[in-house]
C-alpha cells in the first residue's frame, strides 16, 4: 500500500466519521441507520458509476475512508440480531427492507454515474 493512500484512506475515515456522527446526534433514532446507510449506498453507487464512466478508479478517499466509516453494516447486523429476538416478522421486514433500500439506491446512483444507460 502507498503512503499517500493510507493517509487518504485515514483522513477519508476521519471525515466519515464526523458526518456520521453527525446524523447520530442531530437525525431521530430510529432514521440514523436508514440514513446513513441509505445516502453511503446513493453516493458509492454514482462514484462507482463515474469510475467506470470514465476508465479511473474511484478514490480511496471517498469509497473506503469516508463512506466506509460513514455506512455501517455491523450496526445494522447487530440491531437486526437484537430485534429477532422478540419481534421475528418485525425484523425480516427491517432487514429486507434496509437491503432492499440500500440495493435500489445504489442501483439509482451507479445510473446517475453515468451507468445503465
Amino acid at each position: 500500500m502507498k503512503m499517500k493512500e493510507l493517509l487518504l484512506v485515514g483522513l477519508g475515515g476521519m471525515i466519515g466519521a464526523l458526518l456520521r456522527y453527525g446524523v447520530m446526534v442531530t437525525a431521530p433514532d430510529t432514521l440514523v441507520l436508514w440514513l446513513e446507510n441509505g445516502i453511503g449506498s446513493l453516493i458509492l453507487g454514482w462514484l462507482t458509476g463515474r469510475a467506470i464512466s470514465s476508465g479511473r478508479k474511484a478514490s480511496v478517499l471517498w469509497t473506503t475512508g469516508v463512506l466506509g466509516s460513514f455506512t455501517t453494516f455491523s450496526t445494522f447486523s447487530a440491531e437486526w440480531l437484537v430485534l429477532m429476538q422478540d419481534h421475528f416478522v418485525l425484523a425480516m421486514v427491517y432487514g429486507l427492507g434496509m437491503t432492499l433500500m440500500c440495493f435500489l439506491l445504489a442501483a439509482l446512483g451507479f445510473k446517475l454515474g453515468g451507468q445503465f444507460k
